[in-house]
């Protein structure tokens, strides 16, 4: 008994301060649940005939990509679904919507002019040059956003009139009736940047368990990024169902160069710094229309993609502290951008400890409490601690079940089926949880180390793709 008491002593307050650190994020998740569910998501249904009643800007879906294998089939996909909408009134649709694919694969670029030469809306690929370099000669996928943004400087594209840019991811899709309530949304709205919820059922039963518990951490956080946004201070922000004001866009660009040598691998975050330091909270708000994406395919997709939301957000808070702009503001101010950007980041990574202790101390709790019943020895936590670990707990998975729910109900699932996949997400969800902090933690650890190199290789958009990736990471391992 002595033991179990021993290390509880030395486990038990580091582990309840963790958790509580955790918790009150968790709390406020909930309470955007609870208080706000009526903003977070578009409910009233939006017609043609009530499209047609309407004023309409002109709005231009901007899928950019790499042009990287399994891309094509994907965004094909995302852009089928805004010619379906198109179909309702094809010479109403045509003349406020058009699709821009910003490629740097010009093979890609031909196949999609192709498969929608005859349809109502425009389609147009513009082909970023293998010489093209930006001014401060910005990387990776910022790279092809400024491209973008020179183009439209330069006349291409252009409408005349009030014009958004809706930034698809390539494997994003947004349904008809979605689209037409970002079209009465974008219509009254007076802020220039806005996003909207992101759920993952798309090619859900393809991916891995793992994966699919891992995303339903997803949805409900959209609830934190629709305060975060109403609220008007970017502590983070996704670059796919993010809407921008196209003159907005094309004065502030994506060309944030490199942070000591090396590219930016968030540069939705960086644009958002960019964004609130330029134009200050007004600029941001929430549309609340949902875009549907899907789950990496493998644990290993999984765990590049969190390292590389991690890292980036930590290079971004570099970059931002050392802007002239920043140093202007008021301390307060600052001090709220940075920590709270880092509190996101340290309860993300601290999963990792948290739940790999819990899963240690959890046993010896029991053992202990076990052994307390035939000795006599009292082993116990006090009511209060026990209520709130027992909360944090119930907060969590039920988080969990809250975001599993909002997948699988949109991705074409049996009611047989939708239960059963909400049972292994929140079964799962123990260890699934672990995992994936642990690449938020493994990014802090990195960046605390000082290796700040960065490795950037976009997730595989399907099955075909990841496993091929997975094959030649092996063999480069195995040849090592």
């Amino acid at each position: 008994m002595h033991v179990y008491r021993t290390i509880y002593d030395a486990i038990g307050p580091f582990l309840l301060v963790l958790i509580t650190i955790v918790g009150i994020r968790l709390l406020s998740y909930w309470r955007s649940f609870i208080f706000h569910r009526d903003s977070y998501r578009q409910i009233e249904l939006v017609s043609t005939d009530d499209i047609r009643r309407l004023s309409l800007p002109f709005v231009k879906i901007q899928i950019t990509t790499r042009g990287s294998a399994g891309s094509t089939e994907v965004i094909l996909r995302g852009i089928r679904n805004v010619q379906n909408l198109a179909s309702e009134d094809p010479q109403m649709y045509r003349e406020v919507l058009s699709v821009e694919v910003v490629t740097e694969s010009h093979t890609q670029a031909a196949q999609i002019k192709r498969a929608f030469a005859r349809h109502p809306i425009s389609v147009t690929s513009l082909v970023i040059p293998a010489e093209y370099e930006t001014p401060n000669r910005t990387r990776l996928k910022a790279r092809g956003l400024h491209f973008a943004v020179e183009q439209r400087r330069a006349g291409w594209n252009e409408k005349g009139g009030k014009t958004w840019i809706v930034h698809y991811d390539e494997e994003s899709v947004m349904l008809p009736g979605e689209l037409r309530k970002l079209l009465k949304v974008l219509v009254s709205t007076q802020h220039q940047v806005l996003e909207g919820p992101i759920h993952y059922p798309l090619e859900y039963l393809k991916t891995s368990a793992l994966c699919r518990s891992m995303e339903a951490n997803r949805p409900i956080g959209c609830f934190e990024c629709r305060r975060v946004m109403e609220s008007g201070v970017p502590f983070h922000l996704h670059g796919s169902n993010l809407v921008v004001d196209e003159a907005f866009e094309n004065e502030l660009g994506w060309d944030f160069g490199c942070l000591d040598g090396e590219p930016f691998v968030a540069e939705d975050y960086v644009f958002g710094m960019r964004a609130y330091l330029a134009a200050g909270s007004g600029a941001f708000g929430w549309h609340g229309c949902v875009m549907l994406e899907q789950p990496p395919f493998s644990y290993r997709s999984a765990f590049n993609q969190r390292y590389r939301w991690i890292f980036g957000v930590l290079q971004g808070l570099t970059w931002v502290r050392r802007s002239p702009t920043f140093s202007t503001l008021p301390r307060r101010v600052r001090a709220r951008l940075v920590l709270g950007t880092f509190y996101r980041i340290t309860t993300f990574a601290l999963g990792a400890i948290i739940g790999a202790t819990t899963l240690v101390f959890a046993p010896l709790f029991l053992f202990g409490s076990l052994n307390s019943l035939v000795t006599s020895q009292p082993f116990y936590l006090s009511p209060l601690v026990t209520l709130w670990l027992a909360g944090v707990g119930a907060l969590w998975l039920g988080s969990v079940f809250i975001g599993a729910w909002y997948n699988v109900s949109e991705a074409g699932l049996t009611a047989r089926q939708r239960c059963d996949q909400l049972a292994l997400a929140v079964g799962i969800a123990p260890v699934a949880g672990v995992l994936e902090s642990f690449a938020g933690f493994w990014a802090l650890l990195t960046w605390c180390s000082g290796r700040r190199t960065v490795e950037w290789q976009p997730t595989p958009k399907t099955l075909v793709a990841d496993t091929h990736e997975r094959g030649k990471a092996e063999r480069d391992l195995a040849a090592v």
